[in-house]
Formats: structure tokens, C-alpha cells, sequence
């Protein structure tokens, strides 16, 4: 029998939208089905749809997801995720994760709740 880690990822939750730009956007909860609160963390399948990196920031609340989402440079690591264009990504985060953006230019990030890879 397969774990959930290794099942096909099936949507549980409606699709979120997060907004990337200049300026890293506020931060956007995008719960976790309450048929896996006994789990505290949840899968999350994250698509940039936009032509830019993305510089995702993720937190326990908006403001920490909203300071999470800066750009790398040399010598100053951040603790955003790093999507590349058009990237298609399943991560696992904590059931009550906030979601925040920075690009260069005017960007879109859905995501969406679910089970497997």
C-alpha cells in the first residue's frame, strides 16, 4: 500500500493565488484540509505560471512570509524558495502556512492543498 508521500498529488482544497511583484505581497493563508490536522503539515502543489523568478516567502503568519520572500544575493542567503519560471513544485509546508511573493515584474503563483507528489 502507498503513503501518502508516494501517491500521484490529488487537490484537496481550492487554489490560492499569490501575487509576486517589485514589492513582496502580503501574506496569503492557504490551509491545509482538516482531515490531516493530527499531521501539523500538509503538501502543497505550487505552480509560478509567470515568465520570472519568483522569490516565494513562507511563514506561520503573513508578516513572516511577507519578510521571508527576499531575493538571495551573494554573501546574504534568504529563506525564500528560490521558483523558476514556470516551475511546477510539491513542497510541504505546516497546515496553517502564509504565503508571500517578490519578482521583478508583475507575477502569479497558485497554489493548492492536496495529498502525494
Amino acid at each position: 500500500m502507498a503513503s501518502n508521500s508516494q501517491i500521484a498529488f490529488a487537490p484537496l482544497g481550492q487554489t490560492v493565488v499569490i501575487p509576486a511583484a517589485a514589492s513582496a505581497s502580503t501574506g496569503v493563508q492557504a490551509l491545509v484540509d482538516s482531515r490531516f490536522d493530527g499531521q501539523g503539515t500538509g503538501q502543497y502543489r505550487i505552480i509560478n505560471s509567470s515568465v520570472n523568478t519568483v522569490f516565494l516567502g513562507v511563514g506561520p503568519t503573513a508578516a513572516i512570509a511577507t519578510a521571508n520572500a527576499v531575493a538571495p544575493v551573494a554573501g546574504t542567503p534568504s529563506a525564500a524558495i528560490v521558483l523558476a519560471p514556470g516551475a511546477v513544485e510539491v513542497l510541504r509546508f505546516g497546515r496553517e502556512s502564509f504565503f508571500s511573493g517578490l519578482a521583478s515584474a508583475s507575477s502569479t503563483i497558485y497554489i493548492v492543498q492536496g495529498e502525494g507528489i
